[in-house]
């Protein structure tokens, strides 16, 4: 081969110098198309794959390189060649450190802590972590590529490092503080939190030096990491974020202490921001005193909702309350006499109750008396299934005390609660009025009370006022077209049609249930 190459003149030096440029610049060229590649949105997520190549091409390309450059110079030259080595060590040395980090950051910092901690890795310990490799990669060079050992240099500067250490005390107690709370983690990113003092913010940053809160009035807390970790800290998001809240509130104790418990609880439980798990609790608080004090414990979703919450909880306690004429007391100061006033509260009748019925609220009254003689209060305990969906009972219902979830099911058939409903409301008039099957299920959250209105109720008003089916479909065609957000003060004229259409099809569906023609 050595023959063939003199033979058209070229030298197999020549051969060897060509062989690893080409290799060089072949390695060059992946390394590049591999950077150009991972900047392209869809190759993201290919990251992991892309650093796995860098580990094979880089420590390639510097002995390509390498090996090259002692082709071409480094035979007249050796000292040249001794110096080529020790750079192209060097580089291995600092292209392995830049690999380590970058894999850290690929495989733990953004997806293995997270999922391990709940949370993203304080930029404290990333630092820490990435100094510590590169210190170390110094440690390396020194001691095994240039062969000069550190012992004595570390020995001279101690002096020095105390000194430093002296002047630097604050910065270093912040610093090593940052470091154990990095290592307790106490707190983390987002959590919101509360120190000794009183201050109250969320974590934004734990930087080396101090830790960033974010406070209400959305300006910032800048607290050095030793305050901090010499601090009782209250975190609001530990051990998990619910936000337990209890209030108390004062009703007159004339009236019945299980009444009130059971209003407040119902209330409590109709409230979209309280969670249903763990159920709320009401207690007495206090009985000795007028008027009662009531505790109503329950848990919103986390720290920074709970005052919207509140808001919400208390509407949901006034209504609750002054649907039965209570309202909450003052603290009464009493100078003791024979006769004293004494407060009478009367529960809803059922004549009542159906006058709060859509569907019902154009009859007369003494079609709702006649109605009312058909009807029956039936109870439930918690967790006891009223109506199932699909089964082809055709009663309605009418709440009259506690709390109903209406669940349905998914496309996956996977049980969902679609919304609660408390006193005074009703469900089920589409199976009352056509017999269709249940569209959902209904269970009770608490003990629960209800009016049961059968199709036996209805047929009776049906024989002597037979244009009610009229009036009932109408009525129902508006409710599902304002349940489908199908109408509103705009578009009441052109669903106006459909409206009409949906009507004519209950009004066949009543008539044909309750054999009208």
């Amino acid at each position: 081969m050595s023959e063939l190459f003199r033979l058209i003149g070229v030298e197999l030096q020549d051969i060897s110098v060509l062989l690893f440029l080409a290799t060089a610049l072949g390695f060059l060229l992946i390394i590049l198309a591999c950077r150009m590649i991972g900047r392209i949105a869809p190759f993201k997520q290919h990251r992991k794959i892309l650093w796995l190549l860098d580990i094979i091409l880089l420590p390639t390309l510097i002995l390509s390189v390498g090996l090259l450059l002692n082709k071409v110079i480094g035979f007249e030259a050796q000292d040249f060649s001794k110096d080529l080595r020790v750079l192209s060590a060097t580089l291995l040395w600092l292209v392995g450190a830049w690999l380590l980090t970058r894999g850290l950051e690929l495989f733990l910092w953004s997806t293995g802590f997270k999922k391990a901690t709940g949370s993203e890795p304080p930029r404290l310990l990333r630092g820490l972590v990435t100094i510590t490799i590169y210190v170390l990669a110094f440690y390396g060079i020194l001691t095994f590529v240039f062969e000069r050992p550190v012992t004595g240099l570390l020995v001279s500067t101690g002096i020095v490092a105390g000194v430093i250490g002296l002047a630097m005390q604050n910065v270093l107690s912040d610093l090593f503080a940052g470091l154990a709370i990095t290592i307790e983690n106490p707190y983390s990113l987002g959590d919101w939190i509360e120190l000794k003092d009183g201050t109250i913010g969320r974590v934004l940053d734990i930087s080396w030096r101090s830790t960033r809160l974010l406070s209400w009035n959305n300006s910032i807390y800048v607290v050095p990491n030793n305050v901090a970790a010499s601090s009782i800290i209250h975190n609001y998001a530990l051990p998990d974020k619910r936000y337990a809240y209890w209030l108390y509130m004062s009703v007159a104790s004339e009236i019945p202490p299980n009444t009130v418990r059971h209003l407040l609880l119902e209330a409590a439980l109709s409230c979209k921001s309280v969670l249903k798990n763990p159920l709320p609790i009401v207690r007495i608080a206090d009985a000795t005193s007028q008027p009662f004090k009531y505790m109503v414990y329950v848990y919103f979703m986390d720290f920074p909702s709970h005052w919207a919450a509140k808001s919400d909880l208390f509407s949901c306690i006034q209504s609750s309350l002054a649907r039965s004429g209570i309202t909450p007391s003052a603290i009464k100061y009493e100078i003791a006499t024979r006769k004293s006033p004494i407060l009478e509260v009367k529960e809803p009748t059922i004549e009542e109750y159906l006058h709060r019925v859509p569907i019902f609220q154009t009859l007369s009254e003494n079609e709702i008396e006649e109605l009312a003689h058909s009807c029956e209060i039936r109870s439930f305990e918690t967790g006891e299934t009223l109506i199932q969906e699909g089964d082809s009972d055709s009663s309605l219902f009418v709440i009259t005390s506690g709390v109903v979830s209406i669940i349905k099911k998914d496309s996956k058939g996977q049980n969902i609660e679609v919304t609660r409903l408390g006193n005074s409301e009703c469900f089920g008039e589409m199976s009352l009025l056509t017999g269709e099957p249940r569209s959902a299920t209904a269970q009770a959250i608490t003990y629960v009370e209800a009016i049961t209105v059968p199709k036996e109720a209805l047929a009776a008003l049906f024989e002597i006022k037979p244009d009610l089916s009229n009036e009932f479909a109408e009525i129902m065609a508006m409710r599902r077209a304002q349940t489908e957000g199908l109408i509103d003060s705009r578009t009441i004229k052109s669903a106006s049609k459909s409206i009409r259409v949906y009507a004519k099809e209950v009004v066949k569906k009543i008539r044909s249930f309750f054999s009208l023609d």
